[in-house]
């Protein structure tokens, strides 16, 4: 059965039984409203008389039996319960020794909208008072017992919390509640009324420690009847205790967790007044685990004040209930324990204990018209425990972990019992772990989550460098990823859940680990915990080597650059640290700062430390050529020399070219990009004219001889790629006439590839001036075929309008190309007339979007349409 339901019947049974009782309709109509309610007097109590208007609540009491309430009281109301009151009603309820007292209630529902219905819900919740006549002899003056809003929840979705007013019929006459209704205290979903006072007939006030049954009626009715069987000797205690308390309606010193703590000595004993019918205790479970019945131990062997053992009770789940009765009174029985047969076995998430009957302890009184419950307010009934029996009962810890091989329905069921049972089944799961098979192993690891920390991250730091271990080597690139292991995975996570606390376990494994398990925790401790992985990486460096080096060092560098490692990291460039550790490792750390070098107090003075020593070896001055480029941009001067000098001294031309890969994002050093573009060796000019190539596209200011100087690498230099290169740069660079003219220059290059970078620069230069070279190369039919797209493409850029029938020629040709030649001279013109854009472009372009037409070639017929219009018409 759902909650709503059990809430709705709950709703119906007991808050509103007493009321239909009492009046006709919910709602009633106007005019009955303010017509006056009449309570007569009764034994004790003077009669009481009510009227609901335009002005409000008028009460008065009189002594005798003729009221009205003309002269009475106007009792105050809230501002947002005035618009109400045209839909309130007034209901008499008679109490148990025939008291009287009035309920009132305003639903929001039964109002238009207005200020009361925006801010509490429109349809939802009433206000109620509680209105009683004096007892006789007390005054004149109408009791307000209690008034409020109901059926109003406040708090966050789960810890919702309502007032409620219940109205409970008895033999004679009824009780009346008001409590609270809780999301985070039911019983097993079933609203449950906690925290309740009661109006007390003899004083006509709200006592407080009310107990009240909130399993409704008809279903305790319908529950399966269940005898418990006293247990001649203990039963063993399980070595798993599956039911977890999680709220009680009440609890004697807020012990309710004590139930079923498996200590005999202490307990559970409900904190209301007389029996405590209905108090409860919620417990979660495991729905995998069966249940088939529940062993019982009512007194502690502690002292319990006033303790009394319950005679019936009710088990709970949220589908079923079953109500057991006890065949003694199990508070004379020391240490009686009892089992309970359920019927059939059930699997719930959640069981509820919930009181019914009790026994009376000893020179307690037994309360008339409560089927002979105990009265007294010192009697607290009490239970010392409750275990679940289960098929598992008598397995210990090491037997339930070798019960999860398979993953079957068995083996879950043992996992959960497992993951309820403390550190000793962790233990037991850690142990067991690798003689299980790979379903066992993944229902065991679940188990070792449930442990702190603490315990989890030695298993799984190991089993991280177990897997990492035994994990095939990478592949090429081009190879497909294998398939991710599961436990290395779960590992993973668990680490990183753990964070900063797996830090001293990571940092071992970095120190002595294998080679492959040294760079799997490598990248964890970077990830989970920066400030200690760069000391720890640092140190694991000094002996590594080849590829361990390597994925060390790229550990280091994402360690180095988080916000977290910021202090370490300041700490480590310090020159009395950093010069206490072997050059190579200093190296790393200043490379592994990167771009973020320059920020870093100390930088600089580490960076010199290194650079100024006597006679650098070439690893060395290769190496600081980064780390040069990163202080330079933030402003260090030595740093900008450093690397200047290098550009245009070093003996070595692998430190020159380096030195040029690394100054391009260094505007100071454009001038010496420039010169080191006629280096004599080639490698280094390729790698500087590159450089001001990136420059240039970045938007930097280049020096004035920089076009001159890279038309005469594009006009003589004997290599076809610096050739290439120059033409790319002079593209990236603003337009000018000189270049523009090199470039056309280039067209005459022996060299497809010079050619081809020509037309991109021409293109990109939108040089209207050349066109015709520009044209002459697209229509050339025994130019290179690259050649060709490219010069198609650079007439796109120039909106050469001229051509446009020439590009729709060679598109319509793509669709059945002869070769490879037709199919990109095809993609190079639907990209010059989407670029241009005719007005008649979709009729030129039709026959490309039928069927017939490739998947491809449509597709970019289609783009070519859409394409945004870059000339103008």
């Amino acid at each position: 059965m759902s909650r709503s339901r059990f809430r709705s019947r709950w709703l119906r049974t007991s808050v509103t039984a007493g009321v239909v009782a009492a009046a006709s309709t919910w709602l009633g109509n106007a005019a009955a409203q303010v017509a006056p309610v009449v309570l007569p007097h009764a034994a004790g109590q003077q009669a009481l008389a009510v009227r609901i208007d335009a002005g409000g609540i008028t009460a008065r009491a009189c002594p005798a039996a003729a009221c009205a309430p003309d002269g009475g009281k106007v009792l105050a109301v809230a501002p947002e319960v005035a618009p109400l009151l045209g839909g309130a009603r007034v209901v008499p309820v008679t109490l148990a020794d025939g008291k009287r007292l009035a309920k009132i209630e305003a639903p929001v529902a039964a109002t238009p909208a207005g200020a009361a219905a925006t801010a509490l819900g429109a349809g939802g919740g009433s206000w109620v008072m509680l209105l009683a006549a004096p007892l006789a002899g007390k005054g004149t003056e109408p009791i307000v017992l209690w008034s409020g809003w109901t059926g109003v929840s406040t708090g966050e979705h789960g810890e919702g919390r309502s007032d409620a007013v219940v109205v409970e019929p008895l033999g004679s006459g009824s009780r009346v509640l008001v409590g609270q209704l809780r999301d985070d205290v039911t019983i097993c979903g079933r609203p449950a009324l906690v925290g309740a006072s009661e109006v007390d007939p003899r004083t006509m006030t709200l006592l407080k420690g009310a107990s009240f049954q909130n399993l409704p009626l008809e279903e305790r009715r319908a529950a399966s009847k269940v005898a418990a069987e006293r247990r001649e000797a203990d039963a063993a205690a399980p070595a798993f205790r599956l039911l977890r308390p999680t709220a009680a309606s009440s609890a004697v010193g807020k012990r309710f967790a004590e139930i079923a703590d498996g200590d005999p000595k202490t307990s559970w004993s409900e904190g209301k007044v007389g029996a405590g019918r209905g108090e409860f205790v919620s417990l979660s479970s495991a729905d995998e685990v069966g249940i088939t019945g529940l062993g019982l131990r009512i007194k502690p062997t502690e002292v319990v004040e006033g303790g009394a053992a319950p005679r019936t009770l009710f088990v709970a789940t949220p589908e079923r209930l079953f109500q057991v009765s006890l065949p003694e009174d199990a508070w004379l029985k020391e240490t009686a324990g009892y089992e309970v047969k359920l019927p059939e076995e059930i699997r719930a998430s959640c069981i509820a204990v919930v009181l019914d009957d009790a026994y009376a302890p000893r020179g307690a009184p037994a309360g008339a018209g409560d089927r002979g419950a105990p009265s007294g307010p010192e009697v607290r009934v009490t239970i010392a425990e409750i275990t679940a029996r289960t098929a598992f009962d008598g397995q210990g810890p090491a037997a339930l972990v070798g019960a999860l091989a398979g993953g079957g329905e068995r083996a879950r069921a043992a996992a959960a019992l497992l993951a309820r049972s403390g550190p000793e089944a962790v233990e037991a799961a850690i142990a067991g772990y690798d003689k299980l098979d790979p379903a066992g192993r993944q229902l065991a690891a679940g188990v070792i989550d449930t442990a702190p920390c603490a315990v989890q991250i030695p298993f799984f730091t190991a089993r991280l460098a177990s897997g990492a271990a035994a994990a095939p080597p990478r592949r090429a690139s081009r190879a497909a990823p294998p398939e991710p292991d599961p436990e290395l995975h779960h590992a993973r996570d668990r680490i990183r859940r753990c964070g900063r606390a797996a830090a001293p376990a990571l940092a071992g494994i970095v120190k002595g680990g294998a080679a492959a398990a040294r760079v799997a925790a490598a990248r964890e401790l970077a990830l989970v915990a920066p400030a200690e992985a760069i000391p720890a990486l640092l140190d694991a460096l000094a002996g590594a080597r080849g590829a361990t080096r390597r994925e060390l060092r790229a550990a280091l560098a994402l360690a180095a650059r988080s916000e977290r490692a910021a202090d370490v990291v300041e700490e480590e460039v310090q020159l009395d640290r950093l010069r206490a550790r072997p050059e190579e490792a200093q190296l790393d750390l200043l490379r592994a700062l990167g771009p973020s070098l320059g920020r870093v107090k100390g930088g600089g003075a580490a960076f010199q430390a290194l650079a100024s020593a006597a006679s650098a070896p070439f690893e060395r001055r290769y190496l600081l050529q980064a780390p040069a480029a990163a202080l330079a941009r933030a402003g260090e001067a030595p740093a900008e020399a450093y690397l200047r000098a290098s550009l245009r001294k070093d003996a070595d031309a692998h430190v020159r070219l380096r030195a040029a890969e690394v100054a391009a994002d260094v505007p100071a050093l454009a001038p010496d990009l420039l010169a080191a573009a006629s280096d004599p060796e080639v490698r280094v000019r390729e790698a500087a004219i590159v450089a001001l190539s990136r420059a240039a596209s970045a938007g930097a200011k280049l020096p004035a001889g920089a076009p001159a100087a890279l038309a005469a690498r594009l006009a003589s230099d004997p290599w076809t790629f610096i050739r290439g290169s120059a033409a790319l740069a002079i593209g990236a660079m603003p337009a000018a006439p000189a270049g523009d003219r090199a470039l056309v220059g280039a067209l005459a290059d022996s060299a497809p590839e010079v050619r081809r970078s020509a037309l991109d620069g021409l293109g990109a230069h939108r040089a209207v001036a050349h066109i015709e070279a520009v044209r002459d190369r697209a229509e050339d039919k025994e130019e290179d075929v690259e050649v060709r797209a490219r010069a198609i493409l650079a007439l796109g850029a120039m909106c050469d309008a001229s051509s446009v029938d020439l590009w729709t020629r060679l598109a319509l040709r793509a669709k059945a190309p002869m070769g490879e030649r037709d199919q990109r001279l095809g993609s190079a013109a639907l990209a010059a007339l989407g670029a241009v854009h005719p007005a008649d472009l979709p009729a030129r372009l039709k026959p490309l979007l039928d069927k017939d037409t490739p998947h491809g070639l449509r597709e970019t017929a289609r783009a070519a349409l859409s394409a945004a219009p870059q000339c103008r018409r």
